[in-house]
C-alpha cells in the first residue's frame, strides 16, 4: 500500500510542479514522442499560458503552416484549417495555433489578406514585408529566421520592372503587384489606381526560386480583374512613369523572375511572417527593452494604447538548437488571465530556453488547439476566424 501511494505522489509531482513565476502543468503527457505540452499559471502577471515544445530531433514531427480557406481572401478557424489538413491522410495535426497579421475586417473586399510572408508546401503565396519577423523550415529540416527579402522582376520587351508584392492589397510604395489564383476570384482593385495585365503561360505553384516566360492576354483599366485559374494578373500603379508600362499589350511576352535572399530561403517548404522579432541570438529586441525600461510605472494587467506595452493575449513562435516553441498567452480576462506585454513575452521565451522568436497575431485571435480541441480561453469567448495557422504535425503510422 505504501508503494502505491509513493507512485501516486510521483505522478502528481510530474503533472504539476513549481516553476519560476508560477506553476507548470504537463498536458497530454502520452500524446506522442518528442512533443511536450504545458499549461503555466504565471503569477508574475496573473497570466495563463500554453506552451508546445517540439523536439527538432524527432523525425516523425513536422512544422507546417496553413492558409485559411485555402486562399488569401477568406478567414477560417484554426480548428477548421487543422481538420482540412488531416483529410489529406499522410499526417495528423497535433497542435495548432493562429498565425500572422493582416486584414481581419472586410476593408473593401480584402478581408483575409496577409501582411507578411507565407510559404506553404513550397508555394510562395505572399512575400516578406516585416523582413526580420519571419520563420521558415527547409525540406531538410533547417530552421531559418534571418532577415529575408524578395528579389523579383517582370521583364517585358527590352525593359524590366521590379515586382514588389504578391497577393496583397495595394501598399504604399508597391508599384507592381502579382495576383495569382491563390488570392481568390478577382483582384479587388480600384480602376482609377492602376492598369492590369492578364498573363498566361506561367507554371504553378509559384515557388521561392522562380523563372518562367509569360504572355500578355489582355490589358485592362477597369480594375477588379477576374484572375484566371491558369494565369495571373499584373497590377501596375497608374502613377508609375516607366517606359516598360507601354510595352504591355495583347500578345507581348516576357519573363517573370523571383527569388528570396539570402539564398537558403529558396529551399523553404513552410514559412510564416509575424510582426516584430522578439529574440535574436538569445537577446530581447532592443526596441522592446528601451520601451520597457522607459515605462515610468508598471501596472500588472493594465491595457494601454501602446500595444507593445499593453497587457494582451499573445501568440509567439520561438526555437533553439533542439526545440521549437509555440506559446499562447490568454488575456483580457482579469479574474483568470490578464495577458502580457511583448517584453514579458520575450522574457518568458528566454526562460523557456528559446534563442530566436517572432511575435504572431494576438488579441482575440490567440488560439491553442490540441487534437481538435481549443484548450485555451480566447478573449472573444469563442474561436475566431483568422488568416493562417501554424501546425505541429505527426506522420500517420
Amino acid at each position: 500500500m505504501r508503494k502505491f501511494w509513493i507512485t501516486i505522489c510521483l505522478l502528481l509531482i510530474t503533472a504539476t510542479i513549481a516553476h519560476a513565476g508560477g506553476e507548470k502543468e504537463e498536458l497530454f503527457p502520452d500524446l506522442t514522442a518528442g512533443l511536450h505540452l504545458y499549461r503555466y499559471n504565471w503569477d508574475v502577471e496573473t497570466c495563463v499560458l500554453y506552451v508546445a515544445e517540439m523536439s527538432r530531433n524527432e523525425p516523425t514531427l513536422h512544422f507546417e503552416v496553413a492558409l485559411a480557406n485555402a486562399q488569401v481572401l477568406g478567414k477560417e478557424t484554426v480548428r477548421s484549417m487543422a481538420n482540412r489538413r488531416n483529410q489529406r491522410g499522410d499526417r495528423r495535426v497535433l497542435v495548432a495555433v493562429n498565425g500572422g497579421f493582416g486584414v481581419l475586417g472586410d476593408m473593401r473586399g480584402y478581408g483575409g489578406v496577409l501582411e507578411n510572408l507565407h510559404i506553404q508546401d513550397g508555394e510562395l503565396i505572399t512575400q516578406p514585408t516585416d523582413t526580420d519577423a519571419c520563420f521558415g523550415v527547409t525540406e531538410s529540416g533547417e530552421f531559418l529566421s534571418s532577415s529575408v527579402k524578395m528579389e523579383a522582376s517582370v521583364q517585358i520587351g527590352t525593359h524590366t520592372l521590379p515586382l514588389g508584392c504578391i497577393n496583397q492589397r495595394r501598399l504604399d510604395g508597391c508599384q507592381v503587384t502579382l495576383y495569382t489564383p491563390r488570392l481568390g476570384e478577382s483582384t479587388r482593385t480600384n480602376r482609377r489606381r492602376g492598369v492590369e495585365a492578364v498573363i498566361s503561360g506561367l507554371s504553378f505553384p509559384l515557388t521561392p526560386n522562380y523563372v518562367h516566360p509569360y504572355r500578355v492576354e489582355e490589358v485592362s483599366r477597369n480594375g477588379n480583374s477576374a484572375i484566371p485559374r491558369d494565369g495571373a494578373i499584373l497590377w501596375i500603379n497608374a502613377r508609375l512613369k516607366d517606359p516598360s508600362v507601354s510595352q504591355f499589350s495583347t500578345g507581348a511576352g516576357g519573363t517573370l523572375k523571383l527569388s528570396l535572399s539570402p539564398p537558403e530561403w529558396n529551399q523553404v517548404q513552410h514559412a510564416i511572417g509575424g510582426r516584430l522579432r522578439l529574440l535574436k541570438d538569445g537577446k530581447i529586441n532592443e526596441t522592446l527593452v528601451e520601451m520597457h525600461n522607459a515605462e515610468k510605472r508598471h501596472t500588472p494587467g493594465k491595457r494601454t494604447s501602446m500595444l507593445n506595452l499593453s497587457h494582451e493575449p499573445r501568440t509567439a513562435l520561438g526555437y533553439n538548437a533542439d526545440t521549437l516553441f509555440l506559446v499562447v498567452a490568454d488575456g483580457r480576462q482579469p479574474k483568470y488571465s490578464t495577458g502580457l506585454t511583448l517584453h514579458e513575452l520575450a522574457s518568458i521565451l528566454i526562460e523557456l530556453g528559446a534563442t530566436e522568436a517572432i511575435n504572431l497575431d494576438g488579441g482575440s485571435s490567440s488560439t491553442f488547439v490540441v487534437n481538435d480541441t481549443v484548450i485555451n480561453k480566447p478573449s472573444g469567448q469563442q474561436e475566431r476566424d483568422v488568416l493562417n495557422a501554424v501546425f505541429i504535425t505527426a506522420d500517420v503510422q
